[in-house]
């Protein structure tokens, strides 16, 4: 930890990390009124933790900068794994980490590219921001094969989230497409070590995952293998466990489709609805 903090001292640029020492039900239908935009959303995941010096410095403000493009351009989401309090880890995150071969944090990935191998963020916020700009227009003009729209509604002491996906290419029989849906919570005040500063009681911690669609972090099939024809629909209704402990109107909802085939899995497009 002190040699990664001296590094990160002495560079105006670099990177710096630390090292690690209830289901939804779902329902078929629902999605009739959703309209799916096609269009090209990537997203942005941030691996931290609350005891990683650097993800405070560093991983933070530079997950929050790239908050100004959210929804526009990207999506994007923090998990945590092992912070304290234990509340604030999810139960994605252990399947989150290791389909992706995290073994240091902060560790920004856009879509299916890591930002620096073994991970670490510039100590440059404008850096970190222009990375993931760049990583964003460049899927932005790629051709969209398929898109997803949401819509949240809180129902007792559930998350109601209707999902539609639409492909606008064909795929053969024999991949799976999977669809996840993250419960995200923004503005968590809990504390924080940050380098040069120590532990700050009151830092706010943004889109943080904190329930899923599913036990794995990609999802639920869409297709079953099967093949998809242009222009195929998928919609569907999940019921979410809502923590009372939880902020409702904090509360976004992130789409992910994912191509199976890989590990991790490939981002195929995402959408967030608040």
């Amino acid at each position: 930890m002190k040699k990664l903090l001296a590094i990160a001292a002495i560079a105006v640029i670099g990177f710096t990390s630390c090292k690690k020492d209830k289901e939804e039900t779902p329902s078929s239908g629902g999605g009739s009124s959703l309209t799916v935009e096609e269009k090209n959303r990537g997203i942005l995941i941030d691996f931290s933790e609350t005891w990683c010096p650097p993800c405070g410095a560093y991983g933070g403000p530079a997950f929050d900068s790239c908050l100004s493009i959210e929804s526009s351009k990207i999506t994007a989401i923090k998990v945590y794994g092992s912070s304290s309090p234990s509340s604030l880890n999810s139960a994605v995150s252990s399947g989150f980490a290791n389909a992706y071969n995290v073994s240091g944090v902060p560790d920004f990935w856009f879509n299916n590219t890591e930002q620096n191998s073994g991970g670490g963020v510039y100590s440059s916020i404008s850096s970190n921001y222009n990375w993931v700009l760049n990583k964003a227009n460049a899927f932005a003009a790629e051709p969209v094969v398929a898109g997803v729209a949401l819509k949240k509604e809180i129902v007792g002491d559930s998350i109601k989230v209707t999902t539609k996906v639409k492909f606008y290419a064909s795929q053969a029989a024999g991949i799976d497409y999977k669809l996840a849906v993250y419960v995200i919570e923004r503005n968590i005040i809990a504390s924080q070590s940050v380098s040069g500063a120590g532990t700050v009681a009151n830092y706010k911690h943004m889109n943080l995952v904190r329930a899923s669609n599913a036990a794995s972090y990609s999802g639920v099939s869409l297709n079953a293998s099967t093949a998809i024809t242009v222009d195929q629909e998928f919609s569907n209704t999940y019921m979410i466990a809502k923590n009372a402990a939880w902020n409702v109107a904090n509360l976004k909802v992130v789409g992910v489709i994912w191509k199976g085939g890989a590990t991790p899995n490939k981002v195929v497009n995402s959408n967030v609805a608040n």
